[in-house]
């Protein structure tokens, strides 16, 4: 099935989409669960996930090999693929470049013979510290980030993709190592979104389609940390913030971040950094004046 760049722009929901124009789209991933059967493009497309991996089969790989955020795919146009998010927890970016579009990046920028010279059987590179900094800030649009600032951002990000794949050889198939790197990161980014909400390992295990034991297991040999410890960490690292940056009583930010009362919060707080939410307040509020 052929799924084309006027196509994808045309039934893609305003929430999905971050930047676009009539020669290149970058596209968020809708949310929950997610599988795209097989089909190609007329044009080139990125993947890059953001949380959790995704399934990725070729024409040239049909048995697949799983994507995660450390990495991104590069499928040449008229490449048969398809897609599947391994959890309804994944999110992911999609970039897709028409050729109109590489002309013009040619035009301004100069030749990109090498990248498409290195991209014409579909290729998986690493995701870098910078094209993990762009990726974190391309979000879908919403008030309080103009268009333009996420044509910029989606730019920068599409050219720092290109100076990878132009630089650096394409990776081999991820290991079971890096597989359970992605899950944990997956674990924390879910554990960070819910961290008011009270967690049992069991409830975890089954939402991520694993055993309690293995779980447990991965998430401390590879952070160092139980579960429950970053689980509490996440929620004073989210109350500091709160106090820096609002005027909200401590009894209200205790319950926001999943303390049961202001003097459970001090107690936490107490325990973990010698001060009291107030004392903190006060000493982060100096430290944004000097």
């Amino acid at each position: 099935m052929l799924r084309s760049f006027d196509m994808l722009c045309a039934t893609a929901s305003a929430n999905a989409v971050v930047a676009a124009d009539s020669r290149q789209a970058l596209l968020a991933s809708p949310s929950g669960a997610y599988a795209m059967p097989w089909h190609w493009h007329d044009c080139m497309m990125l993947l890059l996930p953001r949380v959790g991996a995704l399934d990725l089969c070729h024409q040239d790989r049909p048995e697949g090999a799983w994507i995660s955020e450390d990495r991104f795919a590069v499928v040449p146009a008229n490449h048969a693929h398809q897609t599947k998010a391994l959890r309804d927890t994944q999110a992911h970016l999609a970039f897709y470049i028409t050729d109109r579009a590489l002309h013009r990046i040619e035009a301004q920028a100069g030749s990109l013979s090498r990248v498409k010279h290195r991209v014409r059987a579909t290729a998986v590179f690493a995701a870098t510290p910078e094209i993990a900094t762009l990726r974190g800030l391309c979000r879908q649009r919403d008030a309080d980030r103009p268009d333009i600032a996420l044509r910029h951002i989606s730019a920068a990000l599409l050219a720092s993709c290109f100076l990878e794949i132009e630089k650096a050889d394409p990776l081999p198939a991820a290991t079971s190592r890096g597989h359970g790197a992605a899950l944990v990161r997956e674990i924390q980014a879910f554990l960070t979104e819910r961290a008011a909400q009270e967690l049992s390992l069991d409830a975890l295990a089954d939402r991520f389609a694993t055993s309690r034991r293995h779980l447990t297991r991965l998430f401390r040999d590879l952070t160092g940390q139980s579960i429950a410890e970053y689980h509490h960490d996440t929620r004073m690292a989210l109350a500091r913030r709160m106090l820096a940056g609002t005027d909200l009583p401590v009894g209200e930010i205790a319950f926001r971040v999943g303390f049961e009362s202001g003097s459970a919060l001090s107690r936490a707080m107490r325990r973990t950094e010698g001060r009291s939410p107030s004392d903190v307040r006060r000493a982060m509020a100096r430290s944004v004046k000097n």
